[in-house]
């Protein structure tokens, strides 16, 4: 009897750690059964973390650890793009990666980014020609260079965002181009990302 009571005591406490683990009643049969509970329970959570967008991997290589990020050119006649740009990927660098910032002297790598193209579309009009919905895009070209070897990593490339904003939600010219200097700024990361 104390022998029965102390194999079951040692079997709840070493799988009471488990009872969160979803438990499937079709997977039976003693420890394999529990064994298999487990293994089913992770598979489970790493689809809910792959579906939630979680990734554990690092977007940086290991020989990189800075980066230097001069405020982008601008070729358009828009001002003030540019400088909300080049603070909007600081700031996703800085939050997605293992990367820091640096000044240009310091940093392993630097990023060159020139404002393109930046355009308006209306696409819905309203009574007297009012705008019900329009678009904005913006066109950025970036070049990453290697600053220890001079060598680019990234030869001129185009990146671009489409952002649209309905009038009557109260959604602006204003409104959408901050979404898509936010949204472009990802854009670029996970591109460089790919690179790395």
């Amino acid at each position: 009897m104390g022998k029965n009571l102390k194999k079951e005591q040692i079997s709840s406490n070493h799988f009471g750690a488990w009872r969160l683990i979803p438990h499937f009643p079709f997977l039976k049969g003693g420890l394999r059964g529990i064994l298999l509970n487990q293994f089913m329970g992770y598979v489970l959570l790493a689809a809910l973390m792959c579906g939630c967008g979680y990734s554990t991997k690092s977007l940086i290589s290991r020989d990189i650890s800075s980066i230097h990020i001069p405020i982008f050119e601008n070729d358009t006649f828009r001002r003030g793009v540019e400088f909300d740009l080049t603070k909007a990927v600081k700031d996703e660098i800085m939050s997605k990666t293992n990367l820091r910032i640096a000044s240009k002297d310091n940093a392993d790598t630097i990023l060159h980014g020139t404002v393109k193209k930046v355009t308006e579309r209306i696409i819905t009009q309203g009574f007297r020609d009012s705008i019900v919905e329009a678009e904005m895009a913006l066109l950025v070209e970036i070049r990453l260079v290697d600053r220890r070897t001079d060598r680019t990593l990234v030869h001129e490339k185009s990146v671009n965002q489409t952002t649209g904003y309905i009038v009557r939600r109260g959604e602006t010219l204003e409104s959408a181009s901050a979404e898509g200097v936010v949204d472009l700024a990802e854009t670029i990361v996970n591109l460089l990302a790919k690179k790395w």
